[in-house]
């Protein structure tokens, strides 16, 4: 349907934005997540109430009165929704626009804002400018989303055979969506058998795997990634990590970064990453690739090891962090401080110390072998800690790096 075709007004301007995204049709569709769901993906709009059985959406403007918007069609298997405007501030009148997602490929979509409009007041080259705005920023914004690394998943580190995959399994069965493996943990197979068996969409996942440094050379690097793509059962991950940059500098870091590039060019992983990297090694992935290009830096991090300077470094570049060992092998579950703030809020200290790096902006994947723990862990999203809970924890930092193979690991900051 175009998207001027549901009015009769004779005197319409109308305007179309885009954007390409490097994920699939569905799983897009999943993400903007229906008609009210604006706030989730809209800076600008920091929420929304419906009425009249679904149908009118009320949006909070910040910037003046409140926009009224009425649901014309929905169609989910086609993947739009059209809608007309019965309240804003803007210089117009019989509005009537679509949000629509197309496939472009079995990994790959468009997203399509379009609308039409009536002028008020203003030229037809001034409301267009203004709603082309509009849609702009909107996709934009919608796609800094999607392209988010989750905040929290379920890592597998040290899990192997029958443990990997009944983990996999419990966690999936719990609600995850995010799951983390590497090569050289030798449970990609594990993990894709069960994902297979769980019967949850590809498309509703997001699935990270890391390249071993013996891969890391420009003629390794794609073709072992093609071999995860198979032990895991699917044609691409959603981001793949350079696990730690090569000893010794024996493959150069310029190669290896062209080279994981070159694997998401080719379609086999939708973002890129790094893991372990200091903030020198960081500078130059970003002189390679660009920062915009690194999804995120996977390090340990947790309240014994902040990693204040990496972590602040990643962020004036815009490069998310994602936190290994968040619970520090278990070690932070017994600290006194973490205790207390677990006893205030009735909540166990591991969903107090995942809350808190979540609340700082980091991404956690802890694992776990007991299905109860991984149900328990899902509800650190729940949990809203103080100014002072997050003081009284980021004084814990002493600097102990748990994590630091020798012939592996490079000069820290």
């Amino acid at each position: 349907m175009r998207p001027c075709q549901a009015t009769r007004s004779k005197t319409m301007a109308s305007t179309i934005a885009s954007i390409t995204l490097p994920v699939s049709a569905d799983r897009v569709w999943q993400l903007i997540g229906g008609f009210n769901s604006l706030p989730d993906w809209l800076p600008y709009i920091p929420q929304s109430e419906l009425s009249e059985g679904g149908r009118i959406r009320t949006l909070a403007n910040p910037s003046g009165d409140a926009i009224v918007e009425r649901l014309e069609v929905f169609n989910d298997e086609e993947r739009y929704y059209s809608y007309s405007i019965l309240k804003a501030p803007f210089p117009s009148r019989d509005y009537y626009a679509t949000l629509r997602v197309k496939p472009a490929g079995e990994t790959t979509s468009v997203v399509e804002w379009a609308g039409c409009f009536a002028p008020v007041g203003v030229s037809d080259e001034e409301v267009v400018r203004l709603f082309h705005g509009i849609y702009t920023d909107g996709l934009q914004a919608l796609a800094q989303k999607i392209m988010e690394v989750p905040a929290l998943g379920v890592g597998t580190f040290r899990l192997q055979g029958e443990a990997a995959f009944d983990s996999v399994r419990n966690a999936l069965e719990a609600g995850y969506r995010v799951i983390d493996t590497a090569q050289i943990y030798g449970n990609e197979a594990e993990v894709g058998a069960a994902i297979a068996a769980s019967g949850v969409p590809r498309s509703a996942l997001y699935l990270t795997t890391k390249i071993w440094i013996d891969n890391l050379s420009r003629d390794k690097l794609i073709p072992s990634l093609k071999e995860s793509l198979a032990k895991l059962r699917t044609d691409y991950v959603d981001l793949t990590l350079i696990h730690w940059p090569s000893p010794g500098d024996a493959v150069a870091l310029k190669e290896f970064m062209e080279a994981l590039a070159e694997a998401r060019e080719q379609g086999l992983t939708r973002q890129i990453g790094i893991s372990n990297f200091t903030i020198d090694l960081m500078q130059q992935a970003i002189e390679v690739v660009g920062a915009e290009a690194i999804a995120t830096n996977q390090i340990e991090l947790h309240p014994y090891l902040q990693n204040r300077k990496v972590a602040e470094f990643a962020r004036q570049n815009g490069i998310h962090v994602t936190s290994y060992m968040t619970l520090a092998y278990g070690k932070v579950l017994s600290d006194p401080t973490i205790l207390a703030i677990a006893e205030r809020h009735q909540a166990t200290p591991a969903q107090v110390v995942l809350a808190w790096a979540m609340r700082l902006g980091y991404a956690v994947i802890p694992s776990s072998t007991k299905r109860a723990n991984l149900e328990s862990n899902l509800k650190a999203r729940e949990l809203n800690l103080s100014d002072d809970d997050m003081a009284q924890i980021g004084a814990l930092d002493r600097g102990e790096r748990l994590t630091s193979p020798q012939g592996l690991a490079p000069a820290w900051d």
